[in-house]
């Protein structure tokens, strides 16, 4: 059965008590009927009583078509049956009673005790048990008792008294007097307490509470006043959620409950000294969505890191912070009400605060004075050191005023900050702002100093002076910031800025939504070096973190420009050396899909790389391109420019964008080497699905070979050179030149093909190629390198050939003649000095130079296989598949087989030649003037 309340056992004392007194009159039977019996708490209908008398005995049997308790929230047929027995003291009626309904039956022990004073209603169910006493004396109170009655049984009778509360779980021990006023005292016990309101607002959970309570009515009201021990178990109010030790916390209340339901707290009471000590007061409107009309709370103590623990754990980690710590004791009062918070004042003799990612102030004190409307006397604040992650601020001290709602500072606040001195002044807090301006402030730094643990982000000597403004909510704040730095140098990765002591112009406007950070605007204004804005969305965590970028030069001048801004940068890159002058300004647009547009405009640029790579004078014009549509027709010229020291005349280039691709409108002609190079097609393509990509063609006409040599430094030779390239394609930093370059010097035919060129003006630039030559005139060769004379044709390759930092690596070189000639006596001796030694004696050939200024040969072979910093030599025949021991007879080779008289074999007889001590043979005998006969 689920309950029984003081009414509902008044009515059946009065039934007991007509039923009792009746069998003392000595009738036998009684039946008493009646169609309808009612109070304002219960309804019996079609009631039938009866009471037999056997001998000595009695019996009672109460039947009940309908009975309805709504408060109790009990309704259905009702049937009692009962023993009469009497003794000295009373008499008694004890038996079973059940309650049939729409839930099913309902079963307990009912008992009626009449005495001379007294009548005891009893109720026993399931090891629960519920007795009202009700007195004959006017005057006297009614009581009741409870013990370990169920929390089901309490339900309904709460619902009067707490409107949409649910009481799930518990066991109550309890002693209540009603008094004939109407006052209410009673004593009580609890376990295993849980409840939850309507809202979900209040609630606990295995709570265990002991205390004493008293209601008294005042017309409709009832007036509260009651005390606990709390222990274990835990407490909700809102989002603060109570871990209630197993010590006991005292709590105490004095409220009003209203007719209509409101609750006015004059004063609730918590008291756990080891953690949390505070009163509080308000209104409480259970039936509203907001119950919390109002609330005052007196702050009498908070101990941390004991109060955190027990009673913010959980609200703190709701709101993002789950590991954070305090240490050191809070005290004061705040006021909120349905429009928010009113009024906080907070102070503490000390406090250390740590959120558990790298942020943390030590030793804050003083306090807080806030208010929403008026003002507020000013409040000291202070602490001994914040860090901020990698950022340490000094001991500082402040002071601020509440002006309606607003935190000011008064006066400055400065301290050191990363090795220099911050200041703040005119600075606002808005502590309620939702949306709209939530913190303003200038500030001003000097001296900034700062290194990150990896050493890619650093700075020195940095002034600043700006305003900063955040607003925006929570979820999407927004920064906006107005400075002015001067001076001081950064470090970012690979860039290094010195900047100037003259004012650069910073201004800013960025927010962050969802994980994305929105620059609305950036502006940089380094008046007379480098001018640009940029707008743009980044998404930090992305695996392609940049959604949108924007970014318009409008100036930069190239001779300050680089020196301030780029020239670690260059460095890195392989440019360090670089100079430059003259205007540059563009555009340059990205979305999360890559490149869109880039465009630039050049005023008289002029450019030079300090190794002699490359330089260009007078740049001007510029390039327009667009990745999804066509851009307008550009030109783009320069007044000369120089490759590798070679250098070209004036030229200017018509360029359209069409489709994603740069292309050469027309073919460009410049002038060389007395010549003349025809780029016959261009076709760039920024965003090529294999990276960046260059593709052309062009041919070669009537280069001055002896302007050629001067270029090279090589030995000055006459002719010309012609030729050409069918397709170039520059991938990445590697040119790739398809098709073979054909070439045609010394009387005869060059050809190179597989020529491939990586990082040309890069650290270490290396070239690959497969060269083969064929009929050159020997006379004309040896003649333009200084070397010994020689006629005949000549014939080679060179495979394999490769070249880092413009040196021989590795190569596969064999020249060869097609029949014999004549050679002079110095290019016998230039040809047997690579070889380690001659055909000759020294007598013999020392004799035969006497004779003769030439000698003939019949052919002539000369082979070097480069790996490693050692050539392998051989002569007419093939190179040993196998190498050789050294100085065996297979180590010799024959690199001129003579023919006539005298004859002349020159034999080499050392097949390894170190890399360096041959190119030295080779330059002695390129500048050498040959023996000396007397």
């Amino acid at each position: 059965m689920r309950a029984s309340s003081t009414r509902q056992s008044v009515m059946f004392a009065a039934l007991g008590t007509l039923v009792l007194a009746t069998t003392t009159a000595g009738a036998r039977t009684l039946t008493l009927a009646a169609t309808q019996v009612s109070n304002p708490e219960a309804t019996l209908r079609e009631l039938r009583v009866d009471v037999e008398e056997r001998g000595a005995s009695a019996s009672l049997r109460l039947a009940a078509a309908e009975f309805a308790a709504p408060r109790l929230a009990l309704a259905g047929r009702l049937n009692w049956t009962c023993e009469i027995r009497r003794d000295a003291q009373a008499r008694r009626c004890a038996g079973p009673v059940v309650l049939a309904g729409k839930d099913g039956e309902q079963t307990a022990d009912l008992e009626l005790r009449l005495g001379d004073d007294d009548l005891v209603l009893g109720l026993r169910r399931d090891g629960a048990q519920v007795e009202v006493t009700v007195p004959f004396a006017g005057g006297q109170p009614y009581s009741a008792s409870l013990r370990q009655v169920p929390a089901a049984w309490l339900k309904a009778p709460l619902a009067r008294s707490w409107r949409n509360g649910d009481l799930r779980e518990g066991l109550f021990d309890a002693v209540a007097n009603v008094q004939a006023d109407g006052r209410i005292e009673a004593t009580y016990e609890v376990s295993h307490l849980s409840f939850n309101s309507g809202d979900g607002t209040v609630a606990g959970s295995g709570l265990a509470a002991a205390g004493r309570l008293q209601a008294t009515p005042g017309g409709a009201d009832l007036h509260w006043l009651g005390n606990a021990d709390l222990r274990g178990g835990s407490l909700s109010l809102g989002a603060l959620r109570l871990v209630l030790p197993e010590t006991p916390v005292a709590a105490s209340l004095d409220a009003v409950m209203r007719e209509s339901g409101r609750w006015d707290v004059a004063k609730f009471g918590w008291s756990d000294a080891e953690a949390l000590v505070f009163e509080a007061e308000g209104v409480l409107e259970p039936a509203e969505l907001a119950p919390l009309q109002s609330l005052q709370v007196h702050l009498q103590q908070a101990r941390f890191p004991l109060a955190l623990q027990r009673y913010a754990r959980g609200p703190l980690a709701a709101q993002g912070y789950p590991k954070l710590a305090l240490k050191g004791e809070l005290a004061g009062e705040f006021a909120l009400d349905r429009d928010g918070l009113q009024h906080v004042a907070l102070t503490t003799p000390g406090l250390d605060v740590d959120d558990g990612t790298g942020r943390a102030a030590r030793g804050i004190r003083g306090g807080i004075d806030w208010a929403r409307a008026g003002e507020r006397a000013p409040a000291a604040l202070a602490w001994k050191s914040l860090r901020l992650g990698d950022w340490s601020v000094a001991a500082t001290n402040s002071r601020w005023q509440s002006r309606d709602g607003v935190l000011r500072l008064v006066g400055e606040l400065r301290t050191q900050l990363l090795g220099g001195e911050l200041t703040l002044a005119q600075t606002v807090l808005h502590p309620l702002a939702s949306d709209g301006e939530r913190v303003a402030s200038r500030f001003s730094l000097r001296g900034l100093g700062y290194d990150s643990a990896d050493g890619s982000l650093g700075a020195a000597h940095v002034g600043v002076d700006g305003n900063l403004r955040v607003s925006g909510t929570n979820d999407a704040p927004r920064a906006q910031l107005e400075a002015k730095l001067l001076g001081g140098e950064a470090l970012a990765g690979a860039v290094y800025v010195k900047l100037p002591q003259t004012p650069v112009e910073v201004r800013a406007d960025a927010s962050w939504d969802g994980g994305v950070l929105n620059l609305q605007a950036f502006d940089w204004n380094d008046a007379g070096t480098l001018e640009f804005s940029a707008r743009g969305r980044i998404a930090p965590a992305d695996a392609k973190p940049l959604r949108a970028l924007q970014v318009d030069l409008r100036e930069a001048r190239l001779d300050r420009a680089l020196d301030r801004y780029a020239r670690s940068w260059l460095a890195s890159k392989g440019y360090a050396e670089l100079a430059a002058s003259g205007r540059l300004s563009g555009a340059l647009h990205f979305d999360d899909d890559g490149l869109q547009r880039f465009g630039f405009d050049a005023q008289g640029v002029s450019v030079r790389d300090g190794g002699g790579r490359f330089a260009f004078e007078r740049i001007d014009g510029g390039v327009d391109w667009e990745y999804r549509g066509d851009a307008p027709a550009s030109t783009l010229a320069w007044q000369s420019a120089e490759l590798f020291k070679i250098p070209f005349g004036p030229a200017s280039a018509r360029l359209d964008s069409q489709r994603g691709a740069i292309v050469l409108a027309q073919p460009l002609e410049v002038e060389v080497l007395g010549g003349k190079l025809r780029l016959e097609k261009l076709s760039l393509l920024p965003r090529s699905p294999r990276g960046e990509r260059y593709a052309g063609s062009f041919a070669i006409a009537g280069l001055d070979m002896p302007q050629i040599s001067a270029a090279f430094g090589w030995p000055k030779f006459p002719g010309n050179l012609s030729g050409g390239i069918p397709e170039i394609v520059f991938a990445g930093d590697t040119i790739e030149f398809r098709g073979g370059l054909d070439l045609y010097v010394f009387d005869g035919h060059l050809g190179v093909s597989g020529l491939t060129l990586e990082r040309p003006f890069g650290v270490a630039p290396s070239l690959g190629a497969n060269i083969h030559f064929e009929n050159f005139d020997l006379e004309q060769f040896t003649s333009a390198f200084s070397l010994g004379g020689m006629s005949g044709r000549l014939f080679g390759t060179i495979d394999g050939l490769r070249l880092v930092d413009w040196s021989p690596v590795a190569l596969d070189a064999w020249l060869r003649t097609n029949g014999g000639g004549r050679l002079s006596y110095k290019a016998v001796n230039d040809i047997t000095a690579l070889g380690g030694g001659g055909g000759l004696s020294s007598n013999l050939q020392t004799m035969a130079l006497k004779v003769f200024d030439t000698f003939g040969y019949s052919r002539f072979g000369l082979r070097c296989r480069l790996t490693k910093e050692v050539c392998l030599l051989g002569g007419i025949d093939p190179l040993p598949v196998q190498a050789v021991a050294p100085e065996s007879a297979a180590d010799r080779y024959t690199m001129i087989e003579g023919s006539g008289v005298p004859r002349l074999d020159v034999v080499g007889h050392r097949r390894r030649v170190d890399w360096p001590t041959l190119v030295r043979r080779v330059r002695e005998s390129m500048q050498g003037d040959g023996p000396i006969v007397k």
